[in-house]
């Protein structure tokens, strides 16, 4: 177990160490930290919320995602999704419609880490630009203990000359099994810089504890996934606000 934890060492190591000076970063509400795991013909419907908390810039800030996914086979999952905003001081809004694709490309030999890849499209209303992404996902599980890593490029289409540029993040998890279906641990999200920088200034981020339970209850035909935590922010994104939280709920229901 010590050399497993080792060897996820680098992924937390990389991530903080963008965070020695003051930068601005994206706070990163809508994202999750994904597996590249896909289950065959598993209709899963998500609804997703994250917040900004405590003082700062992006006070009160909230970005609430509902999305319908389903298992193609063994290898590749199709999603839709709506994404519902609301900036500081102003009323939600529904900002993008998106479709979404994940894909299971394998195992690499001798370290065992599963790889997948996840691509985007979300179409901007209201004002916000069409948007691409796309996410390389790792995953490494050995008994009780799994960690997740993934690599984020996400790039505007049809944005003013100057901003059309790709930023660069990552959102990562290092999670043990405790009791039951329960899983315990910790949970990071930030930022690599983008295409004026990357990694060549500090970049914020947010990292807190995470709680995941997955299970069927006995008054439901479907199972249910819940995915909170509370993520403190770091460096740079301290100026956004004092933390954020994140809650996920799934329903699955396989056919």
């Amino acid at each position: 177990m010590k050399g497993l934890i080792k060897r996820f060492a680098w992924v937390w190591a990389v991530g903080l160490t963008a965070m020695s000076a003051p930068a601005w970063a994206d706070p990163r509400l809508d994202e999750k930290v994904y597996d590249p795991y896909i289950e065959n013909h598993t209709l899963e419907f998500e609804t997703r919320w994250g917040q900004e908390l405590g003082p700062g810039e992006l006070k009160g800030a909230r970005t609430f995602i509902v999305e319908g996914e389903y298992g193609l086979n063994d290898r590749v999952s199709l999603a839709l999704l709506g994404q519902i905003e609301r900036a500081p001081g102003e009323g939600d809004r529904l900002v993008g419609l998106g479709l979404e694709g994940v894909m299971y490309l394998g195992q690499i030999p001798k370290v065992d880490v599963d790889t997948g890849l996840y691509l985007e499209y979300k179409k901007g209303l209201h004002g916000e630009n069409d948007e691409g992404e796309a996410k390389l996902l790792l995953a490494k599980t050995a008994g009780r203990f799994q960690g997740l890593f993934n690599f984020i490029v996400e790039r505007p289409f049809g944005a003013p000359n100057g901003e059309g540029f790709a930023s660069y993040g990552y959102a990562t998890s290092l999670t043990w099994r405790t009791i039951g279906n329960l899983r315990l641990g910790a949970e990071a999200i930030g930022d690599f810089g983008d295409d004026h920088g990357f990694l060549s200034r500090a970049q914020g981020a947010y990292v807190g504890p995470q709680l995941k339970w997955e299970g069927k209850p006995q008054f439901l035909p479907v199972d249910v996934v819940v995915d909170a935590g509370w993520l403190k922010s770091v460096s740079a994104a301290r100026q956004e606000a004092d933390s954020q939280a994140k809650i996920i709920v799934e329903f699955e229901r396989r056919f």
